[in-house]
Formats: C-alpha cells, sequence, structure tokens
C-alpha cells in the first residue's frame, strides 16, 4: 500500500503542471518583446496613431494581431455586457466575415464607437477692438457642423466654474449664464495659487488648506468638468484661463492637444455649448486691463464660497473656419476566462489607450507625435501582462479584460464608451498602464488612485513583500487620476488604479517627472532603443503580482472616504 502510494505521489509531480511563484514568471518578461511593440506603436508609419486616421487603424489592427497571436480571445459577451449595449448607436461589436474560413474566428476583438472631429482652420476673436491670436493666445473648437461660424455674446466671469454638494461650493448660485459666453479659472479654490493683485504683479495668496483635497487635484479642478459644468448650464461657449501652474502644462501643451482635432461623443454635443476653447492669463490681463477690470481682484473673489459669477460688461466674437466630420472608431477588446465557478463571470479590467496626438502638419521640421510613451509603453505593458496571464490561465479564478482603448487624449473617450457598455457589478477592479516608465529600476511605485479604494492596502503589502517602497505621486497636484483612462471606469463605481514604477529611480534621477515636465505631448517623445526598460519590467511584475493576490485571495475591493469625483452609475 505504502508503495502504492508513493508511486501515484511520483506520477502527480513528474506529470502535474507546476505552478509558479509570481517571481518566477516575472522572471520570464523578456525586454525584446516589450521593445518590439513601444518600436512598432511609435515608429513614423503610424503617424502618431490618432483616431480616425491611417496610423490609428493600424495600431487597432496590430492589438487585434497580437491577441490573436497570444490566443486572447475577443470579448463577444460573456455576460459583462448590459443590455441597453444594443439600444445605443454603434454599441455593439461588429460581426468578422464569416466568409472568413476559420471556424474559430466568429466575432470581432472590436467594438467600434462613433466620434465627432471638428477642426479649427482659422479663428478670430475679438474683444472691444483687441484680437486674440489664434494658436498664440486662443484655442478651441466650434462644435456644430458649419465650414464657417460666428458668435458673439455677453462674457461672465464664472469663477473656477464648480458646483458641488460634496464640498459645499456653487459658483454659479442661481445665476442664469445660459447664452453667454462664460470665463473659467482651471483648479480649484484653496490650494495656494498664485494670483495677479491690482497693479498686475503675481502674488502668492494662502487660503484654506481644507478646501477640497488641498495639494491633491479633485475632478472638480480638471479642464472637462468646467466643460460639462459650462454644458450643462446652458453656455454658449467657455473660455478656459490658463496658466502653467493652474493647468499643470505648458501653453505648448495646450497648443498641440487642440490645435488640431478635436473629438467628442455624440452624448458631449447634446447641449448649447457651442465653442470650447482655452486663452492665455497673460492676453487676459491685457484686456481686462484696458477695461480697467482686475483680473486679481476677481481671482480673490472666487476663492470665497459666496461668489457669484460676474456680467463683465462686454462682448466677445469669435468667428472662424471649421473642417468636421464624423466616424466610426474601435476599441480592441480582449478575454481571458477565469476557471473558478463562482468568480469567472467576473473580471479584472486591464486597460491602456493606443493613440496619441497623430501629425500636425503645421509644424516645422518633425510633425509626428509618436507617442513612444505616452502610449506605446503602456500598451506594451499590458499586453505583456496579458500574455504572461494568457499563459497561466489555469491558474486564473477571475476573468480577465484586456481594454486597448481609442481617443484618450480627447478626453478619455473610448474608455468612457466602453465602460457604458459593461455591467460594472461585473468588474472586480480596473489595472490602468499609462506612460509606463522605461529607464532603470526603480526604488518605489505609484498607484495613482489607489487610495480612494482598498486596492491600496492590497498594493502595500505586495510592494512591502517585494522591497519597494509605495509612493504617492508628487504630481498629484495636476489630477493625474483624472486624466487618464482608469477615471472612466472610477466614474461607474469601479475601484481603478493606474500603476506604475515610481519616481525614485536608482540613477537618482526622477525619470517620470521629467517626463510629464519634458517631452510629453510634444513630437520629442521617440522611441529610444537604449531604454534599459528595467522600470518597465517591473511594473508588468507588480501588476501580475496584484492579479496573482486577487486571485488566490479573491478580496472584497471597496472604496473607502469621501469621493472627490461624481459617480455615475
Amino acid at each position: 500500500m505504502n508503495r502504492l502510494i508513493l508511486s501515484i505521489l511520483l506520477m502527480t509531480l513528474l506529470f502535474s503542471p507546476v505552478r509558479l511563484s509570481s517571481s518566477d514568471k516575472c522572471n520570464t518578461i523578456t525586454k525584446s518583446e516589450i521593445r518590439s511593440i513601444i518600436e512598432f506603436l511609435g515608429s513614423d508609419l503610424l503617424e502618431g496613431r490618432a483616431p480616425g486616421t491611417r496610423g490609428g487603424e493600424l495600431a487597432e489592427e496590430y492589438i487585434q494581431s497580437l491577441f490573436q497571436l497570444l490566443d486572447i480571445a475577443p470579448l463577444t459577451d460573456e455576460g459583462f455586457y448590459i443590455s441597453k449595449m444594443a439600444d445605443s448607436p454603434g454599441a455593439k461589436l461588429l460581426i468578422a466575415d464569416s466568409s472568413a474560413g476559420d471556424a474559430d474566428i466568429g466575432k470581432s476583438y472590436y467594438q467600434q464607437f462613433r466620434l465627432n472631429g471638428f477642426s479649427t482652420q482659422s479663428l478670430s476673436t475679438e474683444v472691444e477692438g483687441i484680437d486674440i491670436v489664434y494658436l498664440e493666445d486662443i484655442v478651441g473648437s466650434y462644435v456644430r457642423e458649419k465650414n464657417e461660424f460666428s458668435l458673439t455674446g455677453d462674457v461672465v466671469f464664472a469663477g473656477f466654474g464648480i458646483e458641488s454638494d460634496a464640498w459645499a461650493w456653487d459658483d454659479y448660485k442661481d445665476v442664469d449664464v445660459a447664452g453667454k459666453i462664460v470665463i473659467v479659472r482651471v483648479n480649484e479654490p484653496g490650494r495656494g495659487r498664485h494670483v495677479i493683485d491690482s497693479q498686475g504683479t503675481s502674488e502668492l495668496v494662502h487660503v484654506d488648506p481644507n478646501l477640497f483635497e488641498g495639494n491633491d487635484l479633485t475632478y472638480y479642478g480638471r479642464w472637462t468638468y468646467k466643460i460639462e459644468e459650462a454644458a450643462r448650464r446652458g453656455a454658449k461657449g467657455i473660455l478656459l484661463v490658463h496658466t502653467t501652474e493652474s493647468a499643470g502644462y505648458g501653453w505648448h501643451v495646450v497648443r498641440n492637444s487642440w490645435g488640431g482635432e478635436e473629438l467628442y461623443l455624440d452624448s458631449a454635443l447634446n447641449n448649447d455649448l457651442l465653442f470650447r476653447g482655452w486663452i492665455r492669463e497673460e492676453k487676459l490681463i491685457e484686456i481686462f486691463d484696458s477695461m480697467n477690470i482686475s483680473l486679481g481682484e476677481l481671482y480673490e473673489k472666487s476663492e470665497s464660497r459666496n461668489f457669484k459669477p460676474i456680467d463683465l460688461g462686454f462682448q466677445v466674437k469669435i468667428e472662424g473656419k471649421n473642417d468636421f466630420r464624423s466616424f466610426t472608431t474601435r476599441n480592441v477588446v480582449g478575454y481571458i476566462p477565469g476557471n473558478d465557478p463562482e468568480l469567472r463571470d467576473k473580471a479584472v479590467l486591464l486597460s491602456a489607450h493606443i493613440d496619441h496626438l497623430g501629425r500636425n502638419t503645421l509644424l516645422e521640421g518633425d510633425q509626428i507625435f509618436n507617442g513612444a510613451i505616452d502610449n506605446g509603453s503602456a500598451v506594451a505593458s499590458m499586453m505583456i501582462t496579458a500574455k504572461h496571464l494568457k499563459k497561466h490561465q489555469d491558474e486564473l479564478r477571475y476573468s480577465v479584460i484586456v481594454l486597448a482603448c481609442e481617443a484618450e487624449e480627447s478626453g478619455l473617450l473610448g474608455s468612457l464608451y466602453f465602460a457604458g457598455t459593461i455591467d460594472p457589478s461585473k468588474i472586480v477592479a480596473n489595472i490602468n498602464f499609462e506612460s509606463t516608465p522605461v529607464w532603470e529600476k526603480s526604488r518605489d511605485f505609484v498607484g495613482v488612485g489607489a487610495k480612494y479604494s482598498t486596492l491600496e492596502d492590497i498594493l502595500k503589502k505586495i510592494l512591502q513583500e517585494e522591497g519597494l517602497e509605495y509612493s504617492y505621486f508628487s504630481m498629484s497636484d495636476r489630477g493625474f487620476f483624472y486624466r487618464s483612462d482608469q477615471f472612466s471606469f472610477a466614474r461607474k463605481g469601479i475601484p481603478s488604479v493606474w500603476l506604475s514604477a515610481g519616481e525614485d529611480f536608482v540613477s537618482g534621477r526622477n525619470r517620470l517627472k521629467e517626463f510629464f515636465l519634458g517631452k510629453y505631448h510634444t513630437v520629442k517623445d521617440e522611441y529610444d532603443p537604449d531604454w534599459s526598460l528595467d522600470s518597465t519590467v517591473q511594473t508588468i511584475g507588480i501588476a501580475l503580482r496584484l492579479i496573482d493576490y486577487i486571485n488566490r485571495e479573491a478580496p472584497r475591493i471597496e472604496w473607502k472616504g469621501r469621493m472627490t469625483f461624481p459617480v455615475d452609475k
């Protein structure tokens, strides 16, 4: 009997699959695979991967090919989509041509949706005889299908343009701004920002640090929210006041992002907000000075809860020429089914955006925004993570959805669309990859947005076991949680995190911050064969550890603390 038992045990050891540890899995990550994906996505051939362009479509086709190569199935339904999906225009998966001849190919990896594109060809803006120069002082989009446009409206200063019950703040009060053009500050009150005094001198005013989240920007400070709120109020147009400090980036970023085609989902156009744009603070000061209006005094008033919109007593005229189009673009969605009968109907969602800013033919010299780091390195990280999860699929209890989404640079549109088609109760957590570091190793990790849920507790435990520090991103005052795709899922109540190697690199340089203050959203974000990719491997490794923990422990991941954004369930 003992010999029989021993024989059975030996046979089990010899022929049963060996469950590898997370560290062993990470040791099998090859830099050549990571490099090949970044190099292709960042190549000039793809011309910056703007949605609705040949380069953008090539990127989508490439991701589909990678899914097929890795034997990752398309997400056809599997109970994750909500019923209203079939009722929404374009909200369906494309059915592949059955004449393809492969019995295994029945449905597509693509989730098609419609976008509306508007490209300002010329813009003339005039206030009381003062011209505001397009691209140099103002950028914006007229969002109606007209080749030539003209609008004039009374100008109202609406402070920070915020209404939030959670923070007991209402800049609009009961003032009707319908049909008017509002000027709005980006960022939030209570941040200790530089303001302009009556002599035009910049001074630092310290106000209540307990307003909103103190140094950490909430969604109410983001320009996307300001536009949403102005639209809800019936405004005709909005001009966001740009300063490098309040926006979190220089005018060149705004000019590059808004100087080309601006994209919108259908739902974003169902309002009266015809013009959405930015104006440089320096130009606004010049205009106001000519009218004996103190921008500094307006700023000071807007720091109070008692602020009410102020009619400035003049009109602005905006006219120009416009190109427009409607087109379909595609998220690319893969699916790795889990094995636990009680858990496989829920999923961990991986995400990373495919797109970048495309090509700007108005630039001299290099015109292509290659987006090698933003977001080629992140897509590579997600795909290699998915490869390893597929390889060890037998260990998955939860399913895994892999989303390569479009139009992030236009306001998280692809992930926002996908989030509106899935059942949020079926998603355990979202792990997003964004601008993944490509340099040497880091001694710390950041989980942007993890602090809002118990994901942070799990991540801290994993990092401690790996001998890594858990850090908060030093640029949290710039609202990065609300600027990348994980926020689309957080808005649906799904605990979400942007996971990345941190800022304490072994070289002593803060590579992540250098990128966002340097090559980010410029033509210099190009592939470099000399990147070590050690921090990329680290990021993939920690993502695998996090997913492994969720599968082993099946923890209840919950929101905690006060929410800093409205949840759309």
